[in-house]
Protein backbone atom coordinates (compact mmCIF):
# COMPACT_ATOMS: atom_id res chain seq x y z
CA UNK A 1 0.00 0.00 0.00
CA UNK A 2 3.00 2.58 0.86
CA UNK A 3 4.39 1.41 -2.62
CA UNK A 4 1.48 3.06 -4.26
CA UNK A 5 1.21 6.01 -2.67
CA UNK A 6 5.26 7.02 -2.82
CA UNK A 7 5.50 5.57 -6.66
CA UNK A 8 3.13 7.91 -7.99
CA UNK A 9 4.17 10.90 -6.25
CA UNK A 10 7.58 10.09 -6.92
CA UNK A 11 7.20 9.83 -10.73
CA UNK A 12 5.59 13.33 -10.63
CA UNK A 13 8.13 14.88 -8.96
CA UNK A 14 11.15 13.22 -11.22
CA UNK A 15 8.93 14.43 -14.33
CA UNK A 16 8.21 17.96 -13.35
CA UNK A 17 11.79 18.43 -11.79
CA UNK A 18 12.66 17.27 -15.62
CA UNK A 19 10.09 19.89 -17.13
CA UNK A 20 11.42 23.25 -15.24
CA UNK A 21 14.81 24.60 -15.41
CA UNK A 22 15.94 27.25 -13.35
CA UNK A 23 18.36 28.46 -16.09
CA UNK A 24 16.62 28.45 -18.95
CA UNK A 25 18.86 27.31 -21.96
CA UNK A 26 19.99 30.42 -24.16
CA UNK A 27 18.73 30.56 -27.54
CA UNK A 28 20.88 31.81 -30.06
CA UNK A 29 19.55 33.50 -33.13
CA UNK A 30 21.87 34.27 -35.24
CA UNK A 31 22.58 37.61 -36.52
CA UNK A 32 22.52 38.92 -40.00
CA UNK A 33 24.95 41.19 -41.37
CA UNK A 34 22.65 41.27 -44.60
CA UNK A 35 22.12 45.03 -44.98
CA UNK A 36 18.69 46.05 -44.02
CA UNK A 37 16.22 47.32 -47.10
CA UNK A 38 16.46 50.55 -48.99
CA UNK A 39 12.66 51.27 -47.66
CA UNK A 40 14.03 50.67 -43.68
CA UNK A 41 17.63 52.10 -44.68
CA UNK A 42 15.55 55.15 -45.64
CA UNK A 43 13.77 55.14 -42.07
CA UNK A 44 17.17 55.44 -40.48
CA UNK A 45 18.27 57.90 -42.76
CA UNK A 46 15.86 60.20 -42.05
CA UNK A 47 15.30 59.54 -38.30
CA UNK A 48 19.75 59.62 -37.82
CA UNK A 49 21.01 61.67 -40.96
CA UNK A 50 18.55 63.76 -42.35
CA UNK A 51 18.85 66.56 -40.31
CA UNK A 52 22.09 67.40 -41.34
CA UNK A 53 22.36 66.48 -45.33
CA UNK A 54 18.38 66.87 -45.78
CA UNK A 55 15.95 64.43 -47.02
CA UNK A 56 18.37 64.21 -50.83
CA UNK A 57 21.28 64.62 -49.12
CA UNK A 58 22.37 68.45 -50.37
CA UNK A 59 21.18 70.41 -47.33
CA UNK A 60 25.05 70.27 -46.12
CA UNK A 61 23.35 71.89 -42.43
CA UNK A 62 26.42 71.91 -39.55
CA UNK A 63 29.23 71.30 -41.99
CA UNK A 64 27.53 67.72 -43.54
CA UNK A 65 28.96 67.03 -46.77
CA UNK A 66 26.08 67.06 -50.03
CA UNK A 67 26.14 63.36 -50.52
CA UNK A 68 24.36 63.78 -54.09
CA UNK A 69 27.95 64.50 -55.51
CA UNK A 70 29.70 62.36 -52.79
CA UNK A 71 32.75 60.03 -54.50
CA UNK A 72 33.55 58.18 -51.69
CA UNK A 73 33.42 54.37 -51.95
CA UNK A 74 31.07 51.87 -49.84
CA UNK A 75 34.07 51.11 -47.47
CA UNK A 76 34.72 54.96 -46.82
CA UNK A 77 30.89 55.62 -46.44
CA UNK A 78 30.43 52.51 -43.38
CA UNK A 79 33.76 53.87 -41.92
CA UNK A 80 32.33 57.55 -41.99
CA UNK A 81 28.94 56.10 -40.74
CA UNK A 82 30.59 53.86 -37.75
CA UNK A 83 33.62 56.75 -37.48
CA UNK A 84 32.49 59.96 -37.39
CA UNK A 85 34.51 62.25 -38.88
CA UNK A 86 36.52 64.99 -38.12
CA UNK A 87 34.10 67.97 -40.03
CA UNK A 88 31.56 67.45 -37.44
CA UNK A 89 29.85 64.10 -37.73
CA UNK A 90 29.49 62.13 -34.88
CA UNK A 91 29.85 58.17 -34.79
CA UNK A 92 27.13 55.86 -34.75
CA UNK A 93 28.34 52.65 -34.24
CA UNK A 94 26.72 52.25 -31.16
CA UNK A 95 23.48 53.43 -31.61
CA UNK A 96 22.86 51.04 -35.48
CA UNK A 97 23.40 47.96 -35.89
CA UNK A 98 25.68 46.36 -38.81
CA UNK A 99 22.37 45.71 -40.84
CA UNK A 100 21.53 49.31 -40.47
CA UNK A 101 25.29 50.45 -41.10
CA UNK A 102 25.05 48.29 -44.31
CA UNK A 103 21.60 49.62 -45.37
CA UNK A 104 22.68 53.05 -45.00
CA UNK A 105 25.41 52.84 -47.45
CA UNK A 106 23.41 51.39 -50.03
CA UNK A 107 20.67 54.36 -49.64
CA UNK A 108 23.33 57.33 -49.51
CA UNK A 109 24.35 55.37 -53.01
CA UNK A 110 20.62 56.41 -54.17
CA UNK A 111 21.29 60.03 -53.23
CA UNK A 112 24.04 59.90 -56.08
CA UNK A 113 23.44 62.13 -58.98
Amino acid sequence: MVLRILFPGLFCSLFLAGCGNDTPEETTKPVSNEPISLEDARAVYTLNCASCHGPDGTLKASNAADLSISTIDDKKIEQTIRKGNDKGMMPYEEMLTTPEIKGLVKFVQTLRK
